[in-house]
């Protein structure tokens, strides 16, 4: 039995919210997830990835702009490219920090992700990269709704940086349809997207585990097995933060998959109430011209 068409797209307002974030290496400890410092790592592996990783999006999604002549999608574009602008922002300072705190070698990974994006500009069509971009969007979407629901993996970040991961997460989940339907609109092939995760899968795991490697070689923590152990039973096993999104994650590749299908509209509503209503926890460090 067919699947019942799904109803026509709408798209709600992606704000341009202005957040200023300090991170003070005095402030802010290094090992900052669960005073862990292998499983702090990974998370810093994932930051360095961001600033340049959020601005190949925007390229991605802008190349395409003037063939929307949906006004409401032509809407989410702008509100899209305004709220990566501002994560790369955020993250930028964020790996500041973890340099700050002695890790030099952030700068080179951060280097080698500008490299590779590069090549992919330089080799891949256009429809390919915004394929890519789909994918990873898609990568961004599962880890937020994840943190957002997931109480006891929020509370194992620092109060210090707990703001940035979860308002992060709150806007990849706002805009987590819009380059996807930008992709429908201008190619819409199942075989580029699919092929695309595939690829963007591998390079982007294999990027977060080889620059974990390093920034553990950086730390003198190559030997820690104990701590490697530890870090792996949590995100794979009995815990299993990652091993829980395969699920979600395989689902992209259905022909008939839409982001939309994972309906977040409650648990995004309670989140813009709690960062950014009366009394909101970040509602100090918004930039209210910016909203």
């Amino acid at each position: 039995m067919a699947s019942p068409p799904r109803p026509a797209p709408s798209y709600p307002d992606i704000p341009r919210r202005k957040v200023d974030f300090d991170f003070d290496p005095q402030s802010v400890p290094r090992d900052f997830y669960a005073g862990d410092a292998v499983q702090s790592l990974v998370l810093t592996a994932l930051s360095l990835v961001f600033p340049d990783g959020e601005r190949f999006f925007v390229e991605s999604v802008l190349r395409y702009r003037d063939h929307i002549d949906d006004p409401e999608l032509a809407r989410a574009v702008k509100g899209f490219a305004a709220q990566e602008g501002m994560h790369a922002r955020a993250h930028a300072a964020f790996n500041a920090m973890a340099r700050a705190h002695g890790l030099d070698v952030a700068e080179d990974l951060e280097r080698e992700v500008r490299h590779l994006l590069s090549v992919g500009r330089k080799r891949r069509p256009p429809a390919a990269r915004l394929a890519v971009t789909c994918a990873l969007e898609h990568f961004t979407a599962i880890l937020a709704e994840q943190l957002l629901t997931d109480e006891a993996h929020r509370s194992s970040f620092h109060p210090s940086v707990r703001s940035l991961w979860v308002w992060h997460a709150l806007e990849e989940s706002e805009h987590k349809a819009v380059a996807f339907d930008v992709f429908q609109k201008v190619s819409g092939s199942y075989v580029i997207r699919a092929r695309a995760m595939v690829i963007a899968s591998a390079f982007f795991i294999g990027f977060i585990a080889y620059s974990h490697f390093r920034l553990l070689a950086a730390r003198g923590l190559l030997g820690d097995v104990r701590g490697q152990l530890r870090a792996f039973d949590y995100l794979w096993l009995r815990r299993g933060l990652f091993r829980r999104l395969i699920p979600a994650y395989l689902d992209y590749f259905r022909p008939s998959f839409h982001p939309n299908d994972r309906d977040t509209t409650a648990l995004l509503d309670r989140w813009r109430e709690h960062l950014f209503g009366p009394g909101g926890t970040l509602r100090a460090s918004l930039d209210d011209a910016a909203v």
